[in-house]
């Protein structure tokens, strides 16, 4: 759930909701790789500078910030 909750969190370019289902996908057992998955999903739709800035997002939580 958190998973698909982080793909439309950066569909919406929302950095406070993808930090925030990041960290709750992660909570509920997701992996990191699984958290970067998702970005890597999100690059034909949203184009390379809205998913660059998504995945820079997600790595500030797994970075523990």
């Amino acid at each position: 759930v958190h998973l698909v909750k982080l793909g439309m969190a950066m569909g919406a370019r929302s950095e406070g909701a993808v930090h925030s289902h990041a960290r709750r996908a992660l909570a509920a057992g997701a992996t990191p790789a699984q958290v970067r998955q998702v970005a890597a999903l999100a690059v034909p739709t949203l184009g390379f500078p809205g998913a660059v800035a998504a995945f820079t997002w997600i790595q500030d939580v797994l970075r523990g910030r």
